[in-house]
C-alpha cells in the first residue's frame, strides 16, 4: 500500500474515532442520550477503495469508518446524534442508524440481521447489471446466530449472489462472549464454510493484512458473480454503548490487552513511522481531524429539533382514494355468459400478467409459484412460462420470500410476494413489521419499498384450521406503514391489485380461498380498465333500517342477512369493506347515523379485532346514539371439526339474530330435517378449500346397484385436480341427479341411496342452515299522535355550495364572425359585452357537466353521494324523459352502484308552466 492511501485511510479511521470520542462528550453532558461506539472496528474502511459508486451497502452499527469512507460526512453524524432537523431520518432513528440513496448506503436496521435477506435481494435484482455491482452486508458476531441472518447466507448462496458478508467478531455480544458460540467458531475449532461458502478470516487490528484480503475477495466478486465471507477479528475498545459498562464481565487482563494490541488506528500509526511519517506529522493530522469534528459538532447544535410525523405512510394522491376514481369493467353480453367473465382468482392472474407485461420492473416470488403447478391455487399458472426468471419459485421460508422481496423494492423494482396462507404469515412478521412497515418512516422518505404481498386467507371449507384457516388482518391492521386490503369479489380482486401497483406504500393483499372460484361475483375480462380505490368501501345495497359491514367472506353473510330481512320489509346498508387499513370512515359513519343501528362481521376473534375499531370509531363520531354489535369468532382457535368450525366462524344465524334483536323482531327457524326413511345422499366435494364446484367427468354406478363404503361412485374436476368420490355408506342406488358434464356445486346431492343401515351418510362439506322466520313485534309502547290539520310546518331553507361546470371548448367572436364577415369581434363586444363562450366539446354533454358540478360540490362540503337524500334537476330541455336526467346524474355518481336516494326532474317549458 503506498503512502498516500496510507493516509487517506488513516485520516478516516481518525475521523471516526474523534467522532466517537465528541459523542461520548455530547452524551455525558446530556445533550444526546445514546452512543455507540465504533473504536476498535475501524480496519472496515479499507473496504471503501473497492468499492464503486454503483455498490450497495448495508451496513453494521458499528461501521462508522466505512461510513466516513464512504462519504458519510461528520456534521451528518452529529445530526443523528442529535435527532436534530437535519438528521437522515429527522430524528426517528437512533443515532448510530444511517442511510442515504445518494451513496447506496441503504436504511440500517437495529433488529441485528434482519439486512441479510434485503442484502440478498437487492443483489439478485443488479446482479445481471453490465457494471458488475456487488452488495456489502456487514453483522456482528452475535448477530450470526439469528436465523434471519442464516436465511440471508442460505438465499445468496443458493441462487449465486453477489452478496459480500462480513462478520466484525469482537468476541462480545454485550456481555456474552461467543468464542466457540457461533458457526464460524465453533467449539471443535473454526469452520472453514459455511453452507459451502469459504470463510475467509481477516485481522482487522492490522488495516494493511485486511486491505489485501478486501482487494483479492471483491475482485473475485466481480469476476464471477457469487457470494463471499468475511470473519473480521477485531476487539470492541469501548463499553457496547455509552448505557453500557464492560469492566463489570470483562477482566482487567483481557481490557488491557485489547487497548495494548487491539487498537487498528495505534498499528496503523506503526506502519506509517515504517513509511518515514514523523510524529510530528501525525500529530499535524490529528489537529486537522480534531478541528474538522469540532466545527461539524458545532454546526449541528445549532440546529433545531426535528417536527414530529403523525403518518408513517407516504401520502397517497388524490387519484389512488377518491371514491369517484373506481372503474368498471364492459361486460361484454350477459353475465352468465361465462365465456366473458372472470373469477377471482382468473381476474388476479390476468392483472399479474398485464403489470408483467408491461413494466419490466414487476416479479413474482413465491412458494410453488412456478408451472406447472402455478401456485397451489392456480393464481400464477401459465406465468413463469411466459415469465421465466421473473416469476420464482422461493425456498420454503417465509422470512426469506419478504425480506428478499423488500430488497428488491429498494433497488426500485416492483416485487409481488406470495405467502401461501395467512396462517403462516407470523414467520415474516419481523421483516413485515420491523422492516417493510417502517422503511418510508424511518428514513423520512429517503427510501420506499412498495412490496406487495399477496396472502390466502380465511376459512369456512372443510379439511382447514387451525393452520390453514386464520385472516390475522386485525394484526396488519395495527402496524402503520402498510396498507391492507381484502377483497370479496373479482373486481374488488382486479381493482385493488391494480391500485397496489400504482401505489408507493406497500401492501398486503389478502384473499380468501372460498372467493377464488366464485361464478356469482366474476367480472368483465377487461381487468385492465378496473381501478378501485385504496381506502373506499364498497355500498353492496342500500337501505334505512340497519347497516351491516363485513369484509372478506363474511359480506357474503351480511348479503343472506340482508336479503332474510326483506322479507319482513327491513332495508339494509350492506357495506364490504374491502380496505382494512385503511379503512373508509366515512362511510361507514354517514350509513350508521342513517340507520342509528351497526353490525360488524368478520373472521378474526373478537378482542382487538378490526370490528372493535369500527365500532369505537362510530361511538366517538356519531352525531347521534347508534346501537351496535359485533359477530365475530370468538378468542379461540380455528378447528378442522367442520360442524365446529361453522359453530365457531361468524354465519348466518348469529347475524340474523343480532339483527332481529337491533330490529325488535321475533325469530325462530325451521330446521332442515335429515332423512328419517333410510334415504342418503352423496355429495358432491372439491379437493381443496377454494372450489365452489365440480364437473362430473364419469360416473360409474347405475341404479339399482348395491355399494359398499368405499366405493368409488364417479370421477370429478375440480380446480386443482381430477380425483374420485366414494361412496360414505353402504347402501342401494336408488336415484342418479347428474349427468357426465355437468357442473356440480360443492354441498349438493349427486346420488341417491336407500341405506342398509337406516341412517343418514355424515354431511361434511355444508353448513346445515334452516330457514329463518321473521316476524315483528307489535310494540306496547307506540304513543299514536293525530296529526293538527291546517297551516304549514316551518323549515329552515339555505343553499350551502354553487358550482358550475361550463363546457371545455372556448369560442371566440372571431370563431363565430367567420373571413367574410364585415363585423368584427368589437363590433360583438360593444352590442353584447361578449368575447368568447363556453361551448359543450364533443365529449361533453348536460348529464356529464352537471356531474362534473356536482362532484365538485361534494368535495367542497367533504361529502359523499350517499350523504345527500335527494337529487332535483331542472331543465328546460331534458336529453330524455326516461330515464330521468336526474337519475342519469344520479347513476353517474353513485359509479352505477345501487342506491335509494331519490330523484326527480322538474322540467321548465317554454310556457313558464312546472312539470314534476
Amino acid at each position: 500500500m503506498n503512502r498516500n492511501k496510507l493516509l487517506t485511510l488513516y485520516r478516516t479511521m481518525l475521523i471516526a474515532r474523534e467522532i466517537d470520542r465528541v459523542e461520548q462528550q455530547i452524551a455525558s453532558r446530556g445533550e444526546a442520550f445514546f452512543h455507540l461506539s465504533g473504536a476498535g472496528h475501524e480496519a472496515t474502511a479499507a473496504l471503501a477503495e473497492y468499492l464503486t459508486p454503483d455498490d450497495w451497502l448495508h451496513c453494521h452499527y458499528r461501521d462508522r469508518a466505512l461510513l466516513v469512507a464512504r462519504g458519510i460526512s461528520p456534521r451528518t453524524f452529529f445530526d443523528n446524534l442529535l435527532c436534530n432537523e437535519y438528521a437522515p431520518g429527522s430524528g426517528r432513528r437512533m443515532s448510530a442508524f444511517f442511510s442515504d440513496p445518494q451513496l447506496n448506503v441503504l436504511s440500517m436496521v437495529a433488529p441485528t440481521g434482519n439486512n441479510a435477506l434485503q442484502a440478498a435481494g437487492v443483489a439478485a435484482a443488479v446482479k445481471e447489471q453490465d457494471n458488475h455491482p456487488i452488495v456489502y452486508c456487514g453483522v456482528g458476531d452475535g448477530t450470526t446466530q439469528q436465523g434471519e441472518w442464516l436465511e440471508g447466507v442460505a438465499e445468496a448462496v443458493r441462487s449465486n449472489l453477489p452478496v459480500l458478508f462480513i462478520v466484525q467478531d469482537n468476541r462480545w455480544a454485550i456481555s456474552t462472549n461467543t468464542e466457540g458460540q457461533t458457526c464460524f467458531s465453533r467449539a471443535d475449532g473454526q469452520a472453514t464454510d459455511l453452507f459451502g461458502l469459504p470463510i475467509h478470516y481477516v485481522d482487522g487490528r492490522d488495516v494493511l493484512f485486511a486491505d489485501k484480503v478486501f482487494a483479492q475477495v471483491v475482485a473475485e466478486m466481480r469476476e464471477q458473480r457469487k457470494p463471499a465471507m468475511i470473519v473480521m477479528q477485531v476487539e470492541r475498545l469501548r463499553s457496547h454503548t455509552n448505557a453500557d459498562d464492560h469492566s463489570i464481565y470483562r477482566s482487567e487482563e483481557d481490557l488491557a490487552e485489547a487497548q495494548l494490541h487491539g487498537d487498528p488506528i495505534a498499528n496503523l500509526e506503526e506502519h506509517l513511522t515504517a513509511y518515514g511519517m514523523t510524529t510530528a506529522e501525525l500529530k499535524v493530522i490529528r489537529a486537522q481531524v480534531d478541528d474538522q469534528v469540532a466545527a461539524a459538532e458545532e454546526e449541528a447544535l445549532q440546529a433545531k429539533d426535528a417536527l414530529p410525523a403523525f403518518d408513517a405512510c407516504i401520502q397517497h394522491p388524490v387519484e389512488l382514494t377518491h371514491p369517484n376514481k373506481e372503474t368498471f369493467g364492459v361486460q361484454s353480453g350477459d353475465a352468465t355468459d361465462t365465456d366473458n367473465m372472470l373469477n377471482m382468482k382468473d381476474a388476479m392472474r390476468q392483472v399479474l400478467l398485464n403489470h408483467l407485461l408491461v413494466d419490466p420492473r414487476v416479479t413474482l416470488y413465491g412458494e410453488d409459484i412456478e408451472d406447472p403447478k402455478g401456485d397451489v391455487f392456480g393464481v400464477t399458472r401459465g406465468l413463469s412460462t411466459r415469465f421465466p426468471g421473473r416469476v420464482m419459485n422461493s425456498p420454503l421460508s417465509e422470512s426469506t420470500i419478504i425480506g428478499s422481496s423488500i430488497g428488491r423494492a429498494l433497488t426500485g423494482q416492483r416485487p409481488v410476494a406470495f405467502l401461501q396462507f395467512a396462517d403462516f404469515m407470523p414467520t415474516a412478521y419481523n421483516q413485515i413489521v420491523n422492516e417493510l412497515a417502517t422503511m418510508h418512516w424511518r428514513s423520512d422518505g429517503q427510501w420506499s419499498a412498495p412490496v406487495i404481498i399477496m396472502v390466502a386467507c380465511g376459512g369456512y371449507r372443510p379439511g382447514l384450521g387451525p393452520y390453514h384457516a386464520q385472516t390475522n388482518e386485525s394484526v396488519l391492521a395495527h402496524c402503520p406503514g402498510i396498507d391492507v386490503v381484502m377483497p370479496s369479489s373479482a373486481h374488488d380482486a382486479a381493482g385493488l391489485l391494480n391500485a397496489a401497483f400504482l401505489s408507493q406504500r406497500p401492501t398486503v393483499f389478502l384473499y380468501p380461498k372460498t372467493c377464488l372460484n366464485d361464478s356469482d361475483k366474476a367480472t368483465s375480462a377487461d381487468v385492465h380498465e378496473q381501478f378501485v380505490p385504496l381506502g373506499v368501501a364498497r355500498k353492496i345495497q342500500s337501505g334505512h333500517d340497519l347497516t351491516l359491514v363485513g369484509w372478506g367472506n363474511t359480506v357474503s353473510i351480511c348479503e343472506q342477512t340482508a336479503t332474510a330481512l326483506e322479507q319482513v320489509g327491513i332495508a339494509t346498508d350492506v357495506i364490504d369493506l374491502r380496505s382494512i387499513s385503511p379503512w373508509d370512515q366515512k362511510l361507514v359513519l354517514s350509513s350508521a347515523e342513517k340507520t342509528a343501528r351497526l353490525i360488524v362481521v368478520h373472521e378474526d376473534n373478537q378482542t382487538c379485532g378490526l370490528g372493535a375499531e369500527v365500532i369505537a370509531t362510530v361511538a366517538e363520531k356519531a352525531k347521534l346514539p347508534i346501537a351496535m354489535r359485533r359477530i365475530t369468532r370468538p378468542d379461540t382457535h380455528i378447528p378442522c371439526n367442520f360442524p365446529n368450525q361453522t359453530l365457531i366462524l361468524p354465519g348466518f344465524k348469529r347475524t340474523l339474530a343480532a339483527a332481529a334483536e337491533l330490529l325488535d323482531l321475533d325469530l325462530h327457524w325451521e330446521e332442515k330435517s335429515t332423512p328419517t326413511d333410510g334415504n342418503a345422499f352423496i355429495e358432491a366435494i372439491g379437493s381443496g378449500p377454494a372450489d365452489e364446484s365440480i364437473e362430473i367427468v364419469e360416473i360409474y354406478v347405475d341404479a339399482g346397484q348395491q355399494l359398499q363404503r368405499g366405493d368409488v361412485v364417479a370421477s370429478v374436476e375440480a380446480t386443482k385436480s381430477v380425483f374420485d368420490i366414494t361412496c360414505s355408506i353402504d347402501g342401494e342406488v336408488t336415484e342418479i341427479l347428474c349427468e357426465v358434464g355437468d357442473t356440480v356445486n360443492v354441498g349438493d346431492n349427486m346420488i341417491r341411496l336407500k341405506t342398509v343401515s337406516g341412517s343418514p351418510a355424515k354431511q361434511v362439506v355444508k353448513d346445515a342452515i334452516g330457514n329463518p322466520i321473521l316476524h315483528r313485534r307489535k310494540s306496547q309502547n307506540t304513543l299514536v299522535l293525530t296529526r293538527e290539520p291546517g297551516g304549514h310546518r316551518a323549515f329552515d331553507v339555505g343553499m350551502s355550495t354553487v358550482e358550475i361546470a361550463e363546457g371545455s371548448r372556448i369560442v371566440t367572436n372571431e370563431e363565430l364572425l367567420g373571413t367574410d364577415n364585415p363585423m368584427t369581434s368589437e363590433d360583438i363586444v360593444r352590442r353584447t359585452g361578449i368575447r368568447q363562450r363556453y361551448w359543450a366539446d364533443k365529449n361533453e354533454d348536460a348529464i356529464s357537466l352537471s356531474v362534473h358540478a356536482c362532484q365538485q360540490v361534494l368535495d367542497q362540503q367533504g361529502l359523499l353521494i350517499d350523504d345527500i337524500d335527494l337529487v332535483i334537476c331542472s331543465t328546460t330541455s331534458p336529453m330524455s324523459m326516461t330515464p330521468s336526467m336526474a337519475c342519469r346524474i344520479l347513476n353517474r355518481l353513485s359509479i352505477g352502484k345501487e342506491t335509494m336516494i331519490q330523484a326527480y326532474d322538474i322540467s321548465a317549458a317554454c310556457s313558464g308552466y312546472l312539470y314534476a
